[in-house]
């Protein structure tokens, strides 16, 4: 049969405009477990992310340099991040400057940590800055996904084959260390 040729037309029309995020959205659980299990070799991917997100967005910023550079720029991005939160008119409290100065101290303390002449005390020190540096950056991660409308990161949540394949070579890393910690005792 034919159509009605007098028929009104129709068509599918959809009103949902899809905008990129500003920033990388992960869920809370998989940057920290891929941050602890790389033992923080996870944060130059995380900030060339982020960065790259900010460049498509229309933001005049050269993502590797800003990712190598990464310790100066910290607090830029921190700052970018509540700018968006607070143009979207929605409140969040997770201190973004003292955030800022808490991941550049951890990192100094990290660097430091090479002068430290016993492996056993510098092995500590690595431990601490690892966790000290999650906790600092698991609260950057939520005011991203707050920022981007998942609190929960589920747009960005499960594990992919190259995640899996970072994780076991962070464990390498983290066996070995311990190795030598033992080696040490």
């Amino acid at each position: 049969m034919t159509a009605d040729p007098y028929a009104t037309p129709t068509s599918e029309l959809s009103n949902t405009t899809t905008c990129n995020p500003a920033f990388y959205v992960v869920s809370k659980s998989k940057f920290a477990l891929l941050f602890v299990s790389t033992c923080g070799f996870y944060l130059p991917y995380w900030f060339y992310k982020n960065w790259k997100q900010q460049r498509a967005a229309g933001n005049n910023v050269l993502p590797l340099l800003r990712t190598i550079f990464g310790v100066f720029f910290i607090y830029s991005l921190l700052v970018r991040i509540d700018r968006k939160i607070r143009a979207s008119d929605r409140q969040l409290r997770w201190f973004p400057r003292s955030l800022a100065v808490g991941v550049i101290t951890i990192a100094c303390v990290g660097i430091a940590r090479a002068w430290v002449p016993d492996f056993r005390i510098s092995f500590a020190i690595s431990l601490t800055v690892v966790l000290l540096q999650t906790c600092f950056l698991l609260r950057v991660q939520g005011a991203i996904n707050f920022s981007e409308n998942d609190p929960d990161g589920t747009s960005n949540s499960s594990l992919t084959f190259s995640n899996w394949v970072w994780i076991a070579l962070g464990l390498c890393i983290w066996g070995l260390s311990i190795f030598a910690l033992y080696l040490q005792l």
